[in-house]
């Protein structure tokens, strides 16, 4: 069951709705991946991780996005508090 609610989990949060390789490291790599980014938003912004925030990690890293913008976007995840 835990497998499962880890696979919803990967495909409706995190947006990885298709593995980028078939090869068994491949798939691994983009878990790890993943699972590292959900555990950064998580950690810096004290809230459950969103589809908007990974994908603003991805534009980033893509070379799509500024750091700027990047950091602007995560600042507003960020509870008024801290």
């Amino acid at each position: 069951m835990s497998l499962l609610l880890f696979f919803r989990f990967f495909k409706h949060v995190l947006g990885c709705r298709h593995l980028l390789s078939t090869h068994p490291k491949g798939i691994e790599i983009q878990a790890y991946c993943a699972i590292i980014a959900c555990l950064l938003i998580s950690l810096w912004t004290g809230r459950k991780p969103t589809l908007r925030s990974y994908e603003m990690i991805c534009l980033y890293f893509a070379g799509w996005a500024s750091l700027e913008e990047l950091l602007n976007h995560i600042s507003k995840l960020k509870p008024a508090d801290v």
